[in-house]
């Protein structure tokens, strides 16, 4: 009699810890994705039983795989009669946005490896520095076409002067944006197509050269107003922090087919005149010859010295003659 009069309590106090099991596995399977699952634990402690309908077999790997991490959880079980609905496959979706040097990535793909991929041979064409990804994985997401050498293409380096959008959705590829030329359009195009086997449908335009003159003018001061090009005090050599903001200046240069820039350099008012009229030209030439060495064409580049003459600030203060110690790019044609 003792030991029947037991039994209820035991039942009790596993039916709480049971609970708690099954919510946690429940929400823990829900925050992860798998919002199709249903946990029982009824009479089963801390062990689980999976149920419900998945949408495909990896559905029910992923749920078992991510159930034993939820708190509490002993062991998981799935149902024998777990079957999933034969549904076809979500398109992958993948959209690129390129303004300038900077990259977007987002979209849903099937599973980390082709996010890997991608972030992969994005890093390969662009400095990892100046892309962002918001790229996720669909549980029933088809897996990728062949993109080797899709960035490549889409490289801004080449084709893109403004903002070009590549939105991909299975092997269907819409282009929109802005490109040097008719030649650049219908080399990017039959790329896509040839290379890729892509479905390729655009509205892209060409840019005129009074807009190319502007983008790239605006582009450049862009760069510049996030931050100045440095140098040792006193001297013409250009500090190690500068060096990326130089690459994306020479990114941007390369762009602008047949223009070319003055680079010219200012100085505050302290010192003699005659100092800092050679200073500001010593500075100018180092920049010129560093976007040289960065393989920017030199006939593109001319070195000028202002020293202190057209002030941007008051020299009467530090703040203002660290205004006017800088560098300007000027598009002259």
């Amino acid at each position: 009699m003792p030991l029947l009069l037991l039994l209820p309590l035991l039942f009790f106090n596993w039916q709480p810890i049971e609970e708690d099991v099954a919510d946690n596995a429940q929400a823990y399977l829900i925050a992860a994705g798998a919002d199709w699952v249903k946990v029982e634990t009824t009479n089963r402690g801390r062990d689980i039983l999976i149920t419900g309908i998945p949408p495909n077999d990896v559905a029910i790997e992923f749920a078992r795989e991510k159930s034993i991490f939820s708190y509490g959880v002993n062991r998981v079980d799935v149902s024998l009669d777990i079957k999933p609905i034969l549904t076809p496959p979500v398109a992958v979706v993948l959209n690129t946005i390129i303004t300038g040097t900077e990259v977007a990535l987002s979209g849903t793909l099937a599973d980390q490896d082709s996010i890997d991929a991608i972030v992969a041979e994005t890093g390969s064409v662009f400095s990892v520095a100046n892309v962002s990804i918001q790229l996720k994985i669909g549980l029933n997401t088809s897996a990728l076409p062949n993109l080797e050498g899709f960035f490549a293409n889409l490289s801004g380096k080449s084709f893109c002067l403004e903002t070009l959008t590549a939105s991909l959705r299975g092997n269907q590829l819409s282009l929109k944006g802005t490109v040097n030329s008719d030649e650049s359009n219908s080399i990017l195009v039959s790329q896509m197509i040839d290379q890729l086997g892509l479905k390729v449908s655009t509205s892209l335009t060409i840019a005129t050269a009074s807009n190319k003159l502007k983008f790239c003018q605006e582009r450049v001061n862009e760069q510049l107003s996030i931050t100045k090009i440095g140098f040792a005090s006193g001297g013409k050599t250009i500090s190690k922090e500068s060096f990326a903001l130089l690459e994306n200046i020479k990114s941007i240069a390369s762009n602008c087919v047949d223009s070319s820039f003055d680079v010219s350099g200012y100085t505050d008012s302290t010192s003699n005149l005659g100092f800092n009229m050679k200073l500001s030209k010593r500075r100018a030439q180092a920049v010129v010859d560093h976007l040289v060495g960065l393989s920017l064409n030199a006939a593109k580049l001319t070195a000028i010295g202002y020293g202190p003459n057209k002030p941007v600030a008051d020299n009467s203060t530090p703040e203002g003659r660290a205004q006017n110690r800088r560098i300007e790019f000027t598009l002259k044609n």
